[in-house]
């Protein structure tokens, strides 16, 4: 979790994103997913709206469903616990003054800052989070500790994620556009419906909603991080030549929606297969 590098800790770093990747895009062409095939110069507002909408009416639609019980309730909250408290990391490597002062960056450093609470305990989304854990009867070890890692009521899918938000973070550069598409995955995932879903759930067995309200309302797509993550994919392409070949739009817009699957890659054997072909063979081409 710290910002120190070893060349091992780097190369292995590398080697699970670069096997993360393939298996998020992993049949991608055959598979539709929410992002559109191509860019377009509109920007992502509208069809960040439309999501937003989509979302709502999920909800909606939901209502009669019976809310899970208080022991499943517990349980997802346990074993997201790995990702909410390192929430934000896929972003650290945007706290570089270089990566925060720019055109891309600024805005992502301002998502980063949020989820620690700008510098005020009392807002740290992790500290929140740890909050609700103790109404629940769970106390965690310090998240940078061995025994957090080790913590026997971890299933072992609960860390996947995590380390790989902890990898690509350190690589805000090199792996720009999978960035952009998770951060934007990322804080679009609960706004309109799941948040809402997870708030009369917890409300339901008397527990605080303070942290899915924060989320509800700071990850708006009018003027909060979801916004803020289309904007960011917005200006990078549009800086970008339209034509062929690497480092032009269309392969950009390719990994950034790569990137945005990156947050729930297939999970087949055949993806989990494509990870590891790269993982041993190198990077992927």
């Amino acid at each position: 979790m710290n910002r120190t590098d070893t060349p091992a800790l780097r190369t292995w770093a590398m080697e699970y994103v670069d096997g993360w990747l393939a298996r998020s895009g992993h049949g991608m062409d055959r598979t539709a997913m929410p992002l559109p095939e191509r860019w377009s110069h509109e920007g992502l507002r509208p069809w960040l709206q439309a999501q937003h909408d989509r979302h709502g009416a999920e909800f909606e639609e939901n209502a009669a469903i019976p809310l899970p019980s208080k022991e499943a309730v517990v349980d997802d909250t346990v074993q997201t616990a790995p990702l909410t408290l390192i929430d934000g990391s896929w972003l650290q490597g945007f706290t570089d003054y270089e990566q925060a002062s720019s055109a891309i960056g600024h805005s992502l450093f301002e998502t980063y800052w949020d989820e620690l609470g700008n510098g005020e305990p009392h807002l740290n989304h992790p500290l929140i989070y740890r909050d609700v854990l103790k109404e629940m009867g769970v106390e965690l070890p310090p998240t940078a500790s061995a025994a957090f890692a080790q913590w026997p009521g971890f299933r072992e899918e609960s860390l996947e994620l995590p380390v790989y938000w902890l990898c690509v973070g350190r690589f805000p550069q090199t792996y720009l556009p999978e960035v952009l598409g998770l951060n934007l995955a990322m804080e679009l995932s609960g706004v309109g419906g799941t948040y809402r879903r997870a708030r009369l759930a917890l409300k339901a067995y008397g527990f605080s909603t303070r942290f899915v309200d924060i989320h509800n309302t700071i990850d708006n797509v009018a003027t909060g991080h979801s916004a803020w993550a289309a904007d960011a994919v917005d200006t990078l392409l549009a800086s970008l030549p339209d034509a062929p070949g690497p480092g032009a739009r269309a392969d950009v817009w390719g990994r950034v929606r790569v990137g945005y699957r990156s947050l729930n890659p297939p999970r087949s054997v055949g993806a989990r297969l494509a990870a590891r072909r790269t993982r041993f063979t190198g990077r992927r081409k």
